[in-house]
């Protein structure tokens, strides 16, 4: 897959190491949004001021620490270099493993990150009693919907990302695929390897843990395990071995599932018939960062319908922004946020049972962090 030509540090989840990924010209795009005026705009929507964007050139690029999938991560830096003419640099890793080196950085006085961009709503609130974000209403706040933007100021919800069914029908025929979560531990049994991403890592983990456990009980996760899943650190990894046939049905997202369609890889998703798990991916702005102006205009942009657009088109994923456009996978339209009976946890629950039901579903499925 061509990848952006934007300098990134990428730090896959299959070894672990660390790659650069450097520029060919060594900046960003053209700033084709930003105006005569000087203010960076799109079909009439003003992002930035003149003001703001020339400190933000004088900076010429934002650092993002992410756990964006890859396929979304590229498409906005490339969108966002395009309109801004900034580069963007930074991190890419999987959520679990971003937030040991968020931490460790913080820790030690060396966070080069402007800007964070990840899920998981417990982990966010532990950078915020760390004081790493500092306050930034964004152009387009009034528009935003009041449940995706934080009491405090201090951070906004960027996407909600949808937890799919996915198979291979090479390794299981299409009509033996499940169609609910219930009929997983069914396909397993049968002898269908099933791939998941473990409950410690990440949003899409813990979220399926706990919309199974909820829906199903304590036993929905006896009866999975004995089935002795595939489990990997990040959906990725899981969609790597899904399109080579390693497993024959994930949980997935359908942004992957959709890349590996477009390589000719013999899989498909289905909208799960008990309810579909959502998670929020979360962004803020790192308060001591060193491209402060920079960072605003990331943000200003991420929010704003144009930002919220590429992330809906081009990473699948639902918008929350109300006048964004719609999400589409391989160009095809995602169905109505409504229709796919989203599940959406309660905060307290997700906040609440998080350690512990994690350290039981490690117990129950043999897993070892």
């Amino acid at each position: 897959m061509m990848r952006s030509t934007r300098r990134l540090t990428a730090l896959t989840a299959t070894t672990m190491t660390l790659c650069l990924l450097s520029t060919a010209c060594g900046g960003g795009g053209d700033g084709e949004a930003v105006q005569k005026s000087g203010e960076l705009a799109v079909d009439g929507e003003v992002i930035a001021s003149a003001e703001l964007m020339n400190a933000a050139q004088e900076e010429k690029a934002v650092n993002v620490y992410t756990s964006l999938n890859e396929v979304s991560n590229d498409k906005v830096a490339e969108a966002f270099e395009k309109d801004t003419g900034l580069t963007v640099e930074g991190i890419r890793a999987p959520t679990g493993r971003l937030m040991e080196r968020i931490q460790s950085e913080a820790g030690s006085g060396a966070l080069p990150a402007d800007v964070i961009t990840m899920p998981d709503d417990s982990l966010f609130q532990i950078l915020v009693k760390k004081n790493l974000f500092t306050k930034h209403a964004v152009p387009a706040d009034k528009a935003i919907p009041e449940e995706y933007k934080s009491p405090d100021g201090l951070y906004y919800a960027l996407i909600s990302s949808p937890t799919v069914i996915a198979y291979n029908s090479k390794a299981i025929p299409t009509d033996q695929a499940p169609k609910a979560w219930a009929d997983l531990p069914k396909a397993g049994a049968a002898g269908h390897k099933i791939g998941m991403v473990h409950a410690s890592q990440g949003a899409g983990g813990w979220g399926l843990a706990l919309f199974t456990r909820k829906k199903f009980g304590k036993d929905y996760w006896q009866r999975l395990a004995a089935t002795k899943p595939r489990l990997e650190s990040s959906v990725g990894a899981l969609a790597e071995k899904l399109g080579r046939g390693e497993v024959a049905v994930i949980a997935g997202r359908p942004p992957e599932i959709g890349e590996l369609k477009e390589q000719g890889a013999p899989v498909d998703f289905v909208w799960p018939e008990d309810g579909t798990p959502m998670f929020n991916f979360f962004i803020g702005r790192v308060a001591k960062g060193k491209h402060p102006n920079a960072a605003q205009v990331y943000l200003n942009w991420s929010m704003s319908k144009r930002g919220q657009s590429v992330l809906a088109t081009e990473g699948g994923d639902y918008p929350v922004h109300p006048q964004a456009a719609k999400p589409r996978v391989q160009g095809k339209e995602l169905p109505a946020f409504d229709s796919v009976r989203p599940a959406l946890p309660k905060t307290e629950d997700w906040l609440g049972l998080r350690n512990s039901w994690i350290a039981e579903w490690n117990t129950v499925f043999g897993y070892r962090s």
